[in-house]
């Protein structure tokens, strides 16, 4: 299992097109994990990087 960290912009970008790309990935294949991995760094990164803005409550 690889280990992802986003530390930029342009990672975040390319990250958010692989999920799209792995987006209906196989239950249980190494896409799928490698989405997973892709998501929990892009969470990461965005809770990092935009935890100072208001959140939106009308959610």
């Amino acid at each position: 299992m690889k280990t992802v960290l986003i530390t930029n912009h342009e990672e975040h970008r390319q990250a958010l097109q692989e999920i799209e790309r792995l987006w209906n990935a196989v239950p249980g294949s190494k896409d799928e994990v490698w989405l997973e991995e892709l998501v929990n760094a892009v969470e990461a990164y965005e809770s990092a990087k935009f935890s100072d803005q208001p959140k939106d409550e009308s959610r």
